[in-house]
């Protein structure tokens, strides 16, 4: 079962868990836009395998081919997920998680559901801050 997890909590994982790996999966057009996470300063890369529409056929199919291509599933790992606001990263963990959950495979997938950019969630007055990039957390322009 995927599960969700905040950015600050992400971070913490990919910092501590050698087997975690961050896979983005937003469009090239969006890294060059907004940035995509920098995971240099914990010695790692951001894998980037975009999620293309998930209502035209074969998208979950071009999808974990672009995910074996470029990542290859490990026997063992922690599969983290992140997109703009946690949807598409969701439907990117689910597949992943659901194809492999048979055999010989210890994975699992974990979906940052405040996302890349997230979004200012209302606290009386206060205004919180969510996502990746809006929490602080190193980040870098494409």
């Amino acid at each position: 079962m995927v599960e969700n997890i905040k950015s600050l909590e992400a971070f913490d994982l990919l910092r501590e868990d050698k087997l975690a790996v961050l896979i983005d999966v937003r469009t090239e057009k969006e890294h060059l836009a907004v940035g995509m996470p920098d995971l240099r300063e914990i010695e790692k890369t951001t894998h980037l395998v975009e999620w293309r529409n998930s209502i035209l056929p074969g998208s979950r199919k071009r999808f974990l081919h672009d995910f074996n291509e470029k990542i290859g599933l490990q026997e063992e790992g922690k599969y983290l997920f992140i997109c703009r606001s946690g949807i598409r990263s969701n439907f990117a963990a689910l597949t992943v998680e659901e194809s492999f959950n048979s055999g010989n495979y210890n994975i699992k997938s974990f979906n940052i559901i405040d996302g890349f950019e997230g979004n200012e969630q209302s606290i009386g007055d206060v205004k919180t801050p969510t996502g990746w990039k809006n929490v602080g957390l190193p980040w870098k322009k494409s």
